[in-house]
């Protein structure tokens, strides 16, 4: 029999707590190891919880799956007004909205401006606009997003950014 100075050796101890109850020893190696894994496993745990896309291993896009994931990020940056096309990389900003509203990689998603790079109104009142073509691996659909925004001098957003969708890639200009 040991007495509790000795439990240096076990894995398992029992609890201060009660007598029935056993816990991992942090001063086993073992048992230590055991408890860093077990904080492990459920952090990941958690962390799969809130991302179930990252076991889904879909690296295609369907046209069903596109349509609606641009129809739903377009109108959330609509709304928000934001971001115009003259902020630079929008096409890292529209690429990440419509993967967010998606179920598949955004790896597989392209975004191409397919206009002329649009003249950003920063410190000026104006208008900014700008076409993108959205494609993704895995269908043969595509969209144009036509993207308008209109935006006071000196103000922080734009008062209002619309983008249209049309189906098809949109013209090389």
């Amino acid at each position: 029999m040991t007495d509790s100075n000795d439990d240096s050796d076990r894995i398992f101890i029992r609890s201060k707590l009660g007598p029935s109850r056993y816990v991992y020893n942090p001063e086993n190696p073992v048992g230590l190891a055991l408890i860093i894994g077990t904080l492990l496993f459920g952090i990941g745990g958690m962390y799969l919880v809130y991302h179930p896309g990252l076991l889904s291993g879909s690296n295609t896009w369907d046209g069903g799956e596109l349509r609606s994931a641009v129809n739903a990020a377009t109108a959330e940056l609509s709304s928000e007004a934001q971001f115009g096309p003259g902020v630079l990389n929008y096409e890292d900003i529209l690429r990440s909205s419509i993967a967010k509203h998606g179920h598949s990689s955004q790896d597989a998603l392209a975004v191409k401006l397919a206009s002329e790079p649009p003249k950003p109104v920063l410190f000026e009142d104006g208008v900014e606009k700008a076409d993108y073509t959205v494609t993704a691996e895995g269908t043969d659909t595509a969209f144009c997003l036509r993207v308008y925004a209109v935006k006071r001098k000196l103000a922080m957003r734009y008062d209002s950014l619309s983008i249209s969708i049309s189906d098809g890639a949109c013209a090389a200009s």
